[in-house]
């Protein structure tokens, strides 16, 4: 089969390899469609291993074989999931191929009225946010969750904060946080930071209050609106972003979680908001060598969060269950496949900081900046 795999120097390439096998509980996928995340190009740019791993992460499509011990799928089912292509020490799948495995608790059924395009942008950024938001600041989940939270608030709504709410995390956090209830039924009140050409957008989608990030004043503005924040998530972890949220937080304090593990400065952090970092891997249940030698040692809880969530998702919305009961990110459908990722894709994300991005100055209409949108190209392009 074909696949985008890690070579000499720094860079990805398409290869012919063999078609993995399904092993026990596990499902061999035909893909359809991948989406790119920021960590994909990241670690074909800063690789952690030899080269020849497969890369990718979110992808969609048809379940084509099944592995020993599988019983609730069936072949030609629609599914989607994401992998850990190349950006672990340790030997683990990747996803930009003609076919994929996923274990078969992992696997998310995509409902009738989402296309498969819709569907590869929902399994690592949406779970991501699950983790920031009902794990990391322990807001109440809309799906059993085994971790006990440790969240704190005076308020009967929390009000909670969003920052860089375009990005897929931040919208997927947005839906999330606006689809629970706290253990008494009442909803969170959602704030966000975002540029000014996406606040309609997000006010449409139901947050309070929405604030530049680029105005100097804008974490006493969210604190002033708010009445103090009680929990947040950076959906950038860069620099100074953490210590500005910490900014927002009412006088008791709380938590933000943290997308990055060092990216982001503790100088200016105030002393009763706590950041918390985690990584998207350890909701799969494996030990991950990561970031320079570090492992990740496997939660059960947190697989079982995993496990839990695409449950959740798989089920539909509850007043429609032809849709997810959060709103998949905006596709931009790119042209070609696997053969032009790294040209166009992984250079429009950039290799490193958010914030570091250089501009591409090229003149293809898909090749304008990201906002507010997921690439997604066709396996079969």
């Amino acid at each position: 089969m074909k696949a985008l795999i890690t070579a000499p120097v720094n860079t990805a390439v398409v290869a012919d390899i063999d078609v993995p096998e399904p092993g026990q509980n596990e499902i061999r996928i035909k893909v359809h469609s991948l989406a790119l995340n920021p960590v994909d190009s990241l670690y074909v740019g800063s690789p952690v291993a030899p080269p020849g791993r497969v890369v990718g992460s979110d992808f969609s499509g048809t379940v084509e074989k099944l592995g020993e011990g599988v019983t609730q799928w069936k072949i030609g089912d629609r599914v989607t999931g994401f992998n850990q292509g190349a950006t672990c020490g340790n030997l683990r799948p990747g996803s930009f191929a003609e076919y994929a495995i996923l274990e078969a608790d992992l696997a998310i059924a995509i409902p009738s009225a989402v296309s498969l395009e819709e569907a590869a942008t929902v399994p690592l950024c949406s779970l991501t946010a699950v983790q920031a938001l009902f794990i990391q600041v322990g807001l109440n989940a809309p799906f059993p969750n085994p971790i006990v939270s440790n969240f704190k608030s005076d308020a009967e709504s929390p009000a909670i904060l969003v920052y860089s709410a375009a990005t897929s995390i931040g919208t997927y956090a947005i839906e999330l946080a606006l689809v629970a209830r706290t253990a008494t039924g009442k909803p969170y009140r959602v704030f966000a930071t975002a540029s000014p050409k996406n606040h309609a957008k997000l006010l449409a989608k139901g947050v309070e209050g929405i604030f530049d990030y680029r105005s100097p004043t804008w974490p006493y503005d969210v604190r002033k609106a708010s009445g103090g924040i009680a929990g947040a998530v950076d959906c950038i972890s860069e620099d100074e972003s953490t210590a500005k949220i910490s900014q927002t937080f009412g006088e008791y304090g709380g938590t933000i979680s943290v997308l990055r593990h060092a990216a982001w400065s503790r100088e200016g952090v105030r002393e009763n908001v706590v950041p918390k970092y985690s990584a998207v891997w350890s909701g799969l249940g494996h030990a991950v060598i990561y970031n320079k030698g570090e492992e990740l040692l496997p939660d059960p809880a947190w697989r079982t969060v995993t496990v839990e969530y695409y449950k959740y998702l798989s089920k539909g919305s509850p007043t429609d269950s032809s849709k997810f009961p959060i709103e998949p990110n905006s596709v931009r459908l790119m042209p070609g496949g696997l053969d032009k990722m790294v040209h166009d894709g992984f250079e429009l994300l950039g290799w490193d900081k958010v914030v570091d991005r250089d501009p591409v100055l090229r003149s293809e209409p898909w090749m304008k900046p990201i906002s507010g949108e997921k690439l997604v190209y066709h396996i079969d392009a």
